[in-house]
């Protein structure tokens, strides 16, 4: 994936029911998936950004409407934690639960950096 290609505001419509479409902010869920790999698991920033442009969960995520939502079933807090930590990685002794104080974290980094409020907006 090339970073540079990387764009919020992309529209995917559902083939199966062409009313409904998905705003995907791609930009701002890669953002906040490696601040929060930095934030809470402690990556370097070059360590995060490996962790996200050389995973399926990124470079499969503009595959389609579908794929888009599959990523949206979790918060970029569970997808951070599966790169830092591996698949189940609540079965290593890794909290799924989001810590204490992460929705205002989340909220203020997104307005600190000019993302948007939200990476993903489903609309019918």
């Amino acid at each position: 994936m090339n970073k540079s290609n990387v764009a919020d505001h992309i529209v995917l419509i559902n083939e199966e029911q062409p009313g409904e479409r998905l705003v995907f902010n791609f930009h701002t869920w890669l953002e906040v998936i490696k601040a929060i790999l930095v934030h809470y698991a402690g990556k370097s920033e070059s360590e995060a950004e490996s962790l996200l442009f050389s995973s399926a969960l990124v470079n499969n995520a503009l595959g389609g409407y579908m794929a888009a939502v599959v990523r949206a079933h979790e918060l970029e807090y569970h997808w951070a934690m599966e790169l830092a930590h591996g698949e189940q990685y609540w079965q290593r002794g890794v909290s799924a639960e989001e810590p204490d104080g992460y929705f205002d974290w989340d909220e203020q980094y997104r307005k600190d950096h000019g993302l948007a409020e939200e990476s993903f907006e489903f609309v019918e």
